[in-house]
């Protein structure tokens, strides 16, 4: 049975180990994504430039930079300023999620969430990234 198409590629920035390789696991099976992955914000931030991921999602809690910090660091690029973000976190709140939407994210989502709703989040966000920010083999001649 052939594979079917790889729907883009996703950076998960994620400090716990058994976590990222859930979610890899959700994306590429489930998602049929290409997943890169780092282990703390600064890497991260380094594959963002490297790669250019469709969208990137990271974990807000983490040891030296936390989520917001790497938003920030993402916006302030300008190899990274239009990737999608997602905040994973499992210390949900309003005022993170405010706080979230305000620092550029494309959306909020809660770590252990149902891999329908996860899988759904970063499909709009890539769908809208590749509307606004197409690439050179998309764009209408």
């Amino acid at each position: 049975m052939p594979q079917p198409a790889l729907a883009g590629t996703v950076l998960l920035i994620e400090d716990e180990a058994d976590f990222r390789n859930v979610m890899r696991w959700r994306l590429e099976k489930e998602g049929h994504y290409k997943v890169l992955d780092a282990a703390d914000g600064q890497s991260g931030i380094a594959m963002a430039i490297q790669h250019h991921p469709d969208v990137i999602l990271t974990d807000y809690t983490m040891p030296r930079m936390n989520g917001h910090e790497v938003l920030q660091a993402l916006r302030a690029n300008q190899q990274t300023e239009h990737i999608p973000v997602i905040l994973l976190t499992s210390l949900g709140s309003e005022q993170k999620v405010a706080d979230s939407l305000a620092f550029g994210a494309a959306c909020h989502v809660e770590k252990w969430a149902d891999s329908k709703i996860l899988l759904k989040e970063v499909q709009v966000a890539i769908v809208k990234h590749r509307q606004f920010h197409p690439s050179p083999s998309n764009r209408p001649s």
